[in-house]
């Protein structure tokens, strides 16, 4: 068939299909299996897929307290028949990683994930779980420093269609805050470089750090130390993925102050936002911040406040905020480990029957990708049925019960840090 059409006609035709038809054309010539499988059309494809806007679909990680393992719930809107479809997968790391991983970021169909939630051995892997692709990233000299902490970012630059991984290392108990080392994975080259370019003196809170990724920049909320009183100011700090250059933004006034312990970067609806809870562990309260014009500090509004204590229903207390499931609705978890969909407005709220340890959970937008086709590790997608079993009958326990452990001695650790001993009486 493919020798009745030109290529210069194919390439086009092709880079606007969906990846899961292109999957299958793989098997119909050897000559479409070789333009589908090279990263001169993968790349092409991804860029297009940007540019094009296609609706996107939703991803829920959890580790399942019903089937004792670590799932993935994949929602995908085929535009072309019409129709929602919902897969369930399970973490293919079996042995490599304790429970789960710490999702990093999720970028045009892949996950960056690291092992830092439990026993670190500092892995780093990106994996595309629709077409069952994974790379472990190399080891770097950062591996090498000794008592660091380490903070990464990912996503996807545009200007030269790369994913990039930016990794900074921040020296713990040295009295006070100096910049951190930081390199950059390219996934081009498969390998790190070291980052000489300026870098911030700006600290970012250990486990509690997210990113968010909004206009090819990856953000963080850090702090940074003024003055002789040594008083803690938040702001955030940004990398460039394009340019590979650090930024910084000012947040809100009322947030500058805040303890960084509960502040949050996240991306609402395609934009910058900050969830402050009022407390970081048992909140009662979440306000979300949105910056309405990416980069004008101006345009910082408060969007909504979530009451997260119920006194009345002290069992169904929700616990944190997930991201906006649509324009009116945001899914939050419950203390008791069960995501629900809730209206701010109405506060109408509707259990989703999934049942997870309360801190695995992670919810972003999904889009599908080539990515990862043309590299890396086949692992083939563990599609799960609804009523997937497990043998191992104790994990699900040891999960929810090393998640507060695990808390308690990040609050112990952040009452020895310089930094934290200023806000002490604030944030313990």
């Amino acid at each position: 068939m493919s020798d009745y059409i030109p290529e210069e006609l194919m390439v086009p035709i092709f880079s606007r299909l969906p990846p899961k038809s292109l999957l299958r054309f793989r098997c119909i010539s050897r000559s479409w299996n070789s333009l589908i499988s090279s990263s001169e059309f993968i790349s092409l494809h991804t860029y297009c897929n940007i540019l094009q806007k296609p609706p996107a679909g939703k991803i829920i990680r959890y580790f399942s307290l019903t089937q004792r393992k670590e799932i993935y719930s994949i929602r995908l809107i085929d535009v072309l028949a019409g129709i929602e479809t919902e897969f369930k997968i399970a973490a293919p790391f079996n042995g490599i990683v304790r429970y789960y991983y710490r999702i990093m970021g999720l970028c045009n169909g892949v996950l960056c994930l690291s092992d830092d939630l439990f026993v670190s051995k500092n892995l780093l892997v990106l994996w595309n779980p629709m077409i069952g692709r994974s790379i472990t990233l190399p080891m770097s000299s950062l591996e090498n420093l000794g008592n660091y902490m380490l903070v990464c970012g990912f996503g996807y630059a545009i200007k030269t269609r790369d994913y990039k991984v930016v990794r900074m290392a921040y020296a713990r108990g040295d009295g006070g805050l100096v910049p951190p080392k930081v390199e950059v994975y390219a996934l081009s080259s498969g390998i790190w470089k070291e980052f000489d370019g300026f870098i911030p003196d700006n600290g970012v809170i250990e486990y509690f750090w997210t990113q968010a990724v909004v206009c090819g920049k990856v953000h963080w909320t850090a702090y940074k130390i003024t003055g002789e009183e040594r008083r803690v100011e938040n702001l955030i700090t940004v990398f460039d993925l394009n340019d590979e250059i650090f930024q910084e933004l000012s947040l809100p006034e009322i947030l500058v102050n805040e303890p960084p312990t509960n502040l949050t970067a996240a991306e609402c609806r395609e934009s910058l936002a900050v969830y402050q809870y009022n407390t970081r562990i048992w909140s009662s309260s979440c306000s979300i911040w949105v910056m309405k014009q990416y980069g004008d500090t101006e345009s910082w509004s408060m969007e909504y406040n979530v009451a997260l204590n119920h006194q009345q229903l002290d069992h169904q207390r929700f616990g944190m905020i997930l991201g906006f499931h649509n324009d009116t609705e945001i899914l939050l978890t419950e203390i008791s480990g069960m995501l629900t969909s809730y209206n701010p407005e109405t506060q109408e709220k509707l259990h989703l029957n999934i049942l997870g340890t309360r801190y695995s959970f992670y919810f972003g937008t999904y889009k599908e990708s080539l990515a990862l086709l043309d590299k890396g590790e086949l692992l083939p997608p563990l599609y799960l049925s609804s009523d997937g079993t497990d043998d191992n009958e104790d994990e699900e326990n040891n999960a929810d019960k090393m998640e507060p452990k695990r808390k308690e001695l990040l609050v112990h650790f952040l009452k020895h840090q310089d930094v934290i001993a200023v806000l002490r009486a604030r944030i313990i």
